[in-house]
């Protein structure tokens, strides 16, 4: 008669009815009275232990009058382990043993099963992690060499933003003016800007903070934008030259001219290239 079985860890937990193990002489030789004892012969026994841990067990019985009990059984173990090496995999094996009693096959098979499943995890782990090191490296790589391009890219920018500020020294301010022979102060810092490649930007200084992106005063940089501001409204704009000093156009009967920043009331935006 068919058993279940539930394996749990290392626990084995029986279903159903084990058949007789003796029967009526009389029945398996079909003779007289005489008694002969029989044992029930276990012909084989076939365990599978899936990842999931549920087993079947079959059982064949023939009557032999003998009092000789055989005992041979095949076990089978499926064991599913884990290594973590920076990554988590999983392998299963499958190990056959045979032995005296259905419990020490199946105990030894699953002994021999997680060890070699516990390898072969283990290596997969390892070789995983490897594969996620290479790919992380050369992300990173990706990333560096993307800032290393970025970075020279806006060197250059500055560069050349800050010489064409340069180039206009002198030029007189004129209100509403925007070049080339004359500018106010947003006129001269667009022109500059237009100068260098970027175009789409607002006339005016206020309307000049859209056009960047806010950067803290600690952290400005050659070509960034500096907006004067008092009581919320901007009211002036200058090109960063470096060493806190700006290339402005500063105000009527005055010329484009590089200058110290006078203030702490300033904010500094960068353009967006």
């Amino acid at each position: 008669m068919p058993l279940g079985a539930v394996v749990t860890g290392a626990a084995l937990t029986l279903t159903g009815q084990i058949p007789a193990m003796a029967a009526d002489s009389s029945a398996a030789t079909g003779s007289n009275d005489e008694a002969k004892s029989e044992k029930a012969n276990l012909k084989s026994a076939t365990v599978k232990v899936s990842d999931t841990e549920t087993a079947t067990i079959t059982r064949k019985s023939t009557a032999k009058a003998t009092k000789r009990v055989t005992k041979k059984v095949k076990a089978t173990a499926k064991v599913t382990a884990w290594s973590t090496r920076t990554a988590k995999e999983t392998r299963s094996v499958t190990v056959t043993t045979s032995a005296a009693s259905y419990d020490t096959a199946l105990a030894e098979a699953k002994k021999q099963a997680r060890k070699k499943a516990h390898e072969k995890a283990k290596s997969a782990a390892i070789a995983e992690a490897k594969h996620q090191a290479v790919a992380k490296s050369k992300e990173k790589a990706k990333h560096r060499a993307k800032d290393k391009a970025e970075s020279l890219a806006w060197s250059k920018f500055t560069t050349k933003v800050v010489d064409e500020a340069a180039d206009l020294k002198g030029t007189p301010y004129v209100y509403g003016a925007t070049g080339p022979n004359s500018f106010d102060c947003s006129g001269y810092v667009g022109y500059v800007l237009r100068q260098s490649g970027v175009t789409h930007l607002n006339r005016t200084s206020a309307g000049l903070v859209s056009d960047t992106k806010k950067v803290s005063k600690r952290a400005k940089k050659k070509g960034d934008l500096v907006f004067f501001s008092s009581g919320g409204h901007v009211y002036h704009v200058g090109i960063y030259a470096g060493n806190g000093k700006i290339w402005h156009a500063p105000g009527t009967g005055r010329s484009v001219t590089k200058a110290d920043i006078w203030t702490s009331s300033y904010s500094v935006g960068r353009v967006k290239v």
